[in-house]
C-alpha cells in the first residue's frame, strides 16, 4: 500500500488526497510521511481502518485564479 500511495502522490493533481486504509496498512502509509515532505499527514483511527489525509503544503492550484 505504502508504494501506491507514493505514486499517488507524485502524480497528483489534487491538493488533496484520502485513502481509507486497513489498521495492518497504516504504518507503510505513515511511512510515506518521511519520504514526501511537501505533503502533511492526518490519521483517523476507526475500528477496523484509518483514513489518511495527505495535503500538499503549497497548492499546486490558486483558488484565485479560478
Amino acid at each position: 500500500m505504502g508504494l501506491e500511495i507514493g505514486w499517488y502522490l507524485r502524480f497528483a493533481k489534487a491538493d488533496t488526497i484520502e485513502a481509507t486504509v486497513s489498521l495492518k496498512g497504516a504504518a507503510q502509509v505513515r511511512h510515506e510521511e518521511h519520504i514526501f515532505p511537501d505533503w502533511t499527514f492526518s490519521f483517523e483511527e476507526h475500528d477496523d481502518h484509518v483514513v489518511a489525509r495527505m495535503t500538499r503544503k503549497k497548492p499546486l492550484f490558486d483558488i484565485e485564479d479560478a
